[in-house]
């Protein structure tokens, strides 16, 4: 006989599930197809639903509000999916501040298949999803989603001014963390604009416009290929960031007293 309290349970888990699979880029980005975010949703939850305990109250449960303790658990997914995202999100605004100063951000104009995205934004972007699956980012979102239901068990998440409060402290932090990558770029390319700068007070006659194109451009590529070899140490750091902040803002959504 169908279990209807246990179908409640795993619409519940699913939803959370959900929720974060879609937010997340690597799992639930645009070019993941509509039916593998699904069919990975429910092998998730399905593999979760046996260590997850869950009581309906004793009174009878109406409709609306089990609606609402579904979307409560949807919102605890796309705010942990957030959190976690920021990660890769970093990597794409360092590659978007790089091409800003060396040029490349024209490219995204006149190439229609860029979208928002710049070249090298979308490079660091997919060297980030690489890395991260080589450093077993997977097993760690995993085993944080399984984690999210001993630390905010369902139906028991709070959305208060806690929780918001670290969402905004971890937003301001990713775009800390991209300026202070994207310096090293910043400060070679300052340099170049002070050297043309210079040059062109010493010549006018040369054309330092055009110059400044081509020179910047390669000044920005060798100090890019400089600083690869040391994006793993970064990414390493980024990834134990976000590890602590996913714990952080589930902890920040568990009712105090």
């Amino acid at each position: 006989m169908l279990n209807f309290e246990l179908v409640a349970v795993f619409f519940m888990v699913f939803a959370r599930i959900t929720s974060f699979i879609v937010i997340f880029p690597i799992f639930g980005g645009n070019n993941v197809p509509v039916q593998v975010k699904a069919g990975m949703s429910l092998i998730i939850s399905l593999v979760l639903l046996p260590i997850i305990s869950f009581q309906f109250p004793t009174t009878e449960v109406s409709l609306l509000l089990y609606v609402l303790m579904v979307l409560r658990e949807a919102a605890v997914g796309l705010l942990s999916g957030l959190v976690c995202s920021y990660i890769l999100q970093i990597f794409s605004m360092v590659g978007q501040i790089f091409d800003l100063h060396i040029g490349f951000l024209m490219a995204s104009f006149y190439d229609q298949t860029l979208g928002q995205t710049t070249l090298t934004a979308r490079f660091l972007y997919m060297s980030g999803i690489v890395l991260f699956f080589t450093l077993d980012g997977h097993h760690m979102v995993l085993t944080g989603l399984a984690k999210s239901f001993e630390m905010v068990p369902l139906n028991t998440a709070v959305f208060s001014g806690v929780s918001m409060s670290l969402l905004i402290k971890s937003f301001s932090k990713m775009i800390t963390m991209a300026v202070q990558i994207s310096a090293p770029i910043i400060a070679v390319v300052l340099i170049v604009d002070i050297c043309l700068g210079l040059l062109g007070r010493i010549a006018p006659q040369m054309n330092i416009f055009m110059m400044g194109f081509t020179i910047k451009i390669g000044v920005g590529i060798l100090t890019l290929a400089i600083l690869l070899p040391l994006m793993g140490v970064v990414f390493q750091s980024l990834f134990r960031q976000m590890e602590k902040d996913l714990y952080t803002i589930l902890k920040g959504l568990v009712q105090v007293g």
